[in-house]
């Protein structure tokens, strides 16, 4: 099933690399029994987390058997949701035992590859040269393997400073959640998934003919909910996946197998105001009857379209394509983009930043860490060309297939799909907050007050009258020229009067300190005398804010400032004192 892209398929008489899934989510015919017979149908159909449940077991049994340590290697590295790097162990037995078979250096390579461990990687890789002289294609494909370790050797010492976090179990699912597509505002997002429920339920082994998905954010949320299917006739028993659109989120395309026998481009568009999107239409002009149309991306104002294809008279696998709306509204004929930009292998998803001053594409053909890494573009207004990619590093990029990214709040954040630790099963979408990059901020225009229910003018009027008395006696004792000493005990007295009727007013000597959620000091503020206002200017995020007045309670409440759709430029607040009587 076509869930990335459509690789070049690299076979081998060893190893046939295929796209797999993650152990934690493959349908299986029964439960886990460590069957052999039925381990080895699994891995003859490509079932590999299934026939890796049942060699598993049976390793528990006989953890020195070399033929069961192999597959379960096999299964680990043809599994693209699984932990590559858990090979590791079972291909080092195998050539500690003796007379290993030549491939287990060139898996041993890979799975080195994905645990970071690049000059063992190297290593590996050369070994399995040395021992069989390969051909020069696969000589070829052993070189690549080996340019991504040098690659990300070098890329891994100066990593991005970005942070990654999970949407949780409300838009992710044990199975492939991929392709994320939302706008600027992040008030919903559009993306693919092959899990259970969808709407074709054909189940394919690893997973079910996937479906385009969609999820929103809750007023006065910062989480989206609830995803589910696209209603309407965006999905179908056949295959559907999210493609790409326009930043602004007017066009949405997607890809689909319905009714044809290759992957065809639709295309919808979504009035100003208008709430859903209507019945999309094929893309005539672009889609090609003998060739696969996967992923596109298109201008706000719907002129110009980037598209992936495998059509004839590119440079190998899948291409970037352009093409123009002409007058009559038709497309113009699709113009590659290059050989800066293409290569011999696959070159696709396609995507406009936010301000549409460049595009995001994914790559396995321009040096990167391994499988697809993602890339940049910009135009060049001077040279009226599009500018080399750029490869947008590490940790974005990894040794597995990364495959779309959008950029939102002026590149603040990022939403893309990936395999961690924290997945809950195969790929998840994950939000990326680039950390040098400025936040956006709400202005919090703020401002303390006293207590409407208490009674302050009975309280100062009462204070009042004592700094009166005290300004009395000071003055009596200065007129009849009393002792330094004595003058001085008057003043103090009267001072801390005055003091007093000072803390009284709610405008006066307030402290405000704010403190994020995990008690780090954020800012810290003293109010207006005249009007007792103040700013707070604060990212999205929590906050605990501590407002303490000598004389009165100390107020202790938390704030939330909103993000995505949620977000607004500036709030009121208002913060009420009571006198500590």
């Amino acid at each position: 099933m076509l869930f990335y892209i459509m690789k070049p398929k690299l076979y081998f008489a060893f190893l046939i690399l295929l796209p797999t899934l993650h152990i934690n989510a493959q349908d299986c015919d029964q439960k886990a029994t460590g069957n052999s017979k039925i381990a080895g149908d699994y891995f003859s159909w490509g079932m590999y987390p299934c026939a890796l449940k049942e060699y598993l077991i049976i390793y528990s049994k006989k953890p020195d058997n070399k033929k069961v340590n192999r597959r379960i290697a096999q299964c680990y590295i043809n599994s693209a949701g699984a932990n590559k790097s858990l090979a590791i162990k079972h291909l080092d037995f195998l050539i500690k035992s003796g007379k290993p078979a030549n491939e287990v250096y060139f898996e041993l390579g890979q799975a080195y590859l994905y645990n970071k461990e690049y000059d063992k990687s190297i290593e590996c890789l050369n070994k399995f040269i040395e021992l069989t002289n390969p051909g020069k294609e696969i000589l070829k494909i052993i070189e690549k393997f080996k340019s991504q370790a040098y690659f990300s050797k070098e890329i891994i010492k100066h990593p991005v400073n970005v942070t990654f976090k999970n949407l949780g179990e409300d838009v992710n699912s044990m199975y492939n959640d991929m392709h994320p597509y939302l706008t600027e505002k992040e008030d919903f997002i559009i993306f693919t998934s092959d899990r259970k429920g969808v709407r074709g339920g054909f189940s394919n082994g690893d997973g079910y003919f996937p479906d385009i998905m969609l999820t929103k954010v809750k007023k006065g949320r910062d989480s989206f909910k609830g995803a589910r299917s696209m209603a309407g006739s965006f999905n179908t028993e056949f295959d559907e996946m999210a493609a790409g659109g326009s930043p602004d989120g007017a066009y949405l395309i997607y890809t689909t197998n319905e009714e044809f026998q290759v992957f065809n481009l639709k295309i919808t568009y979504k009035a100003p105001k208008k709430r859903s999107y209507p019945t999309a239409k094929p893309m005539e002009g672009v889609n090609g009857r003998n060739s696969n149309e996967m992923s596109a991306t298109i201008t706000n104002d719907g002129e110009l379209l980037i598209f992936s294809s495998n059509r004839k008279g590119g440079f190998g696998g899948f291409d970037l394509w352009m093409s123009k709306k002409l007058p009559n509204g038709k497309w113009g004929k699709p113009i590659n983009m290059g050989p800066d930009i293409n290569t011999e292998f696959d070159e696709t998803y396609p995507n406009f930043s936010y301000d549409q001053t460049f595009f995001t594409f994914s790559s396995n053909g321009l040096k990167g860490m391994g499988g697809f890494d993602l890339f940049k573009t910009q135009f060049s207004e001077e040279l009226k060309i599009w500018t080399k990619p750029k490869n947008l590093g590490y940790p974005i990029n990894t040794a597995y297939d990364d495959n779309t990214i959008t950029f939102v709040k002026k590149g603040r954040y990022a939403y893309k799909s990936d395999i961690r630790k924290d997945s809950y099963g195969m790929r998840d979408i994950y939000r990326l907050t680039f950390n040098d990059v400025l936040p956006i901020y709400t202005v919090v225009k703020s401002s303390v007050l006293a207590d409407t229910l208490v009674n302050m003018d009975e309280i100062t009027s009462s204070i009042s009258q004592e700094v009166n008395a005290s300004k009395r006696q000071l003055d009596s004792v200065k007129s009849i020229n009393a002792s330094t000493e004595t003058i001085e005990e008057y003043q103090k007295e009267y001072i801390t009067k005055q003091q007093q009727l000072d803390n009284t007013d709610p405008f006066k000597n307030n402290f405000v300190e704010v403190t994020t959620d995990d008690g780090e000091i954020y800012g810290q503020y003293k109010t207006n005398g005249q009007d007792g206002k103040f700013i707070m200017i604060l990212e999205p995020g929590v906050y605990n804010i501590a407002i303490s007045h000598e004389g009165f309670n100390t107020i202790k409440t938390k704030i939330r400032i909103y993000d995505k759709s949620n977000f607004t430029p500036e709030l009121k607040k208002h913060f009420y004192l009571k006198p500590n009587l």
